[in-house]
């Protein structure tokens, strides 16, 4: 069972191959720590039509696919630095390749046509997830050929073997 801490996403490999893109947010109070449903690192994202970041998911509903490619935020819940920016905008890891470990997941919960997340490699697609009492956009076993959600990234190490948090490889090899 995953818990949600001050530092949920923390990348296991080098960042230098990796390039992440600042993108202004949809809705600038989501940085606000105060806001009960403020953005937390780990959490994915994608952009809307006006190219601003949104969660990939609408966390109002459990159970809920990510229907676009998505990438995670790059950015823990408070920063001072993303909240004194006039347009709020957030790091998001969006091209290369990397591997990362995260709190952001639901290993047991199977969404569409999801499996849950039992295999080393298996895929990973995003889904609104719960954690505590409040809903995430978050990390969920892909189904394989049948489910049509994007893949997110593959799974490089499992919870039990990782101090209960999820590592997973994504960027290039998930394409």
């Amino acid at each position: 069972m995953s818990t949600v801490q001050k530092v949920n996403f923390e990348p296991y490999s080098n960042l230098l191959q990796t390039q992440t893109r600042d993108k202004v947010l949809a809705d600038g109070t989501l940085v606000n720590p105060l806001n009960s449903v403020a953005l937390v690192d780990g959490e994915w994202m994608t952009t809307d039509s006006s190219d601003k970041a949104i969660r990939a998911t609408t966390i109002g509903s459990v159970g809920n696919a990510a229907t676009l490619m998505s990438f995670p935020l790059f950015a823990e819940r408070g920063r001072t630095d993303i909240q004194a920016r006039a347009e709020r905008g957030v790091p998001l890891i969006m091209f290369g390749e990397w591997e990362a470990d995260t709190r952001i997941f639901d290993a047991s919960v199977t969404i569409a046509s999801g499996a849950p997340i039992t295999t080393m490699w298996q895929p990973l697609k995003v889904a609104t997830i719960t954690i505590g009492s409040r809903n995430y956009s978050g990390l969920v076993g892909h189904g394989g050929a049948a489910d049509t959600a994007p893949i997110a990234g593959y799974v490089s190490r499992l919870p039990a073997a990782n101090g209960g948090k999820l590592r997973m490889h994504g960027g290039k090899g998930r394409l």
